[in-house]
């Protein structure tokens, strides 16, 4: 169930990146700022809505797995969210130069 958790919270937040990289952010050093802070938000809300469910209904997630996926999704969310996000403004860039007549 954890595992499930963690993938939905991982999902949300590359789509949220790639959504940044290739339509908000001017350039890929924002959108790497941009995401990065985005991965963040979505690892503490994955934290919190967790243990959230964890209190009302009990026996639904395990402690020390949510505990595990929380310290591996905190560092690895927002690298991972950064990086979608500047290959997607870095695509944006190739098919806008496409464009040009010269």
């Amino acid at each position: 169930m954890e595992s499930i958790t963690a993938l939905v919270a991982c999902a949300a937040a590359f789509s949220l990146s790639y959504y940044i990289g290739f339509n908000i952010a001017s350039n890929a050093t924002l959108a790497a700022m941009m995401s990065g802070a985005s991965g963040l938000v979505f690892a503490l809300m994955f934290f919190i809505m967790t243990v959230a469910v964890g209190m009302l209904v009990p026996d639904t997630f395990d402690p020390r797995q949510l505990g595990i996926h929380f310290v591996v999704l905190l560092p690895l969310m927002p690298i991972g969210s950064a990086i979608v996000a500047v290959l997607a403004h870095r695509h944006l860039e190739r098919l806008e130069a496409r464009r040009l007549p010269f």
